[in-house]
């Protein structure tokens, strides 16, 4: 019996949470939507995952707080207050909210995902910053193929070539098909800060297109940093950076 009543009780709390939630989940990231004024760099996005919200753009995410939602109120506690939102609408590809009667609508990044971009090759040229950041050249090409160049405070000096592993090469190129550089426009890339660790980027992908930009760490574009992170973790693990 008291297996029957425990069963009892999570069917129950099950059932209210759905009851109070809505039929399709909020989690993931979200992009505001722009009319007819083409790609905009200081765009304001949000993000949901494992129940805390997110403020995300184009070189940072941001912790709100944990949120919440009931029925088709999107409660977010942030360190400045509860703050509430109406949900207008929610698809699996939008996203309508509005809060002090402002209307803001947003598309998922899932949409974004363009299984037709490779990358051909990505070069990137770190350069010290005051004696303290690392200064290294590293190619990776779509195969897999990798040229390291260690030029100062890097475990391993000196040019070494190698090749990644295919599942590593993958998740590169996975990363690669969801950052929309179709849209990334060099010239609303951030100025890089005088006393940041700058980082140069020479992409070529898909029919010998490509695009460059030099920013900091700090400002690299939001669908690019998880593809500079990875590598630079790959780097560190391999005991070359």
């Amino acid at each position: 019996m008291k297996y029957l009543a425990l069963i009892f009780i999570i069917f129950i709390h099950c059932s209210q949470k759905k009851e109070n939630g809505l039929p399709i989940s909020i989690e993931g990231e979200w992009i505001p939507v722009f009319e007819d004024i083409g790609f905009i760099y200081d765009w304001s996005g949000l993000k949901f995952e494992n129940d805390s919200a997110y403020k995300i753009d184009d070189r940072w995410g941001l912790l709100m707080g944990p949120y919440s939602i009931s029925e088709d109120k999107l409660l977010i506690k942030e360190l400045k207050g509860k703050s509430e939102y109406t949900i207008l609408n929610l698809t699996e590809d939008s996203l309508i909210i509005k809060k002090n009667g402002d209307v803001n609508h947003y598309y998922s990044r899932k949409l974004e995902f363009d299984k037709d971009l490779n990358f051909n090759t990505i070069s990137i040229s770190a350069h010290r910053c005051f004696d303290l950041c690392w200064e290294f050249d590293y190619v990776l090409d779509s195969d897999g193929l990798e040229v390291f160049n260690g030029k100062y405070n890097t475990q391993t000096l000196g040019i070494k070539k190698g090749k990644l592993n295919d599942k590593l090469v993958k998740e590169i190129d996975s990363l690669f098909k969801r950052s929309n550089i179709n849209q990334l426009d060099p010239d609303w890339v951030a100025i890089p800060d005088v006393d940041g660790w700058l980082i140069n980027f020479d992409i070529n992908y898909n029919e010998n297109e490509s695009i460059n930009f030099s920013t900091t760490d700090f400002n690299i574009p939001y669908r690019i940093k998880p593809i500079f992170q990875r590598i630079k973790v790959y780097l560190n693990e391999e005991g070359l950076m």
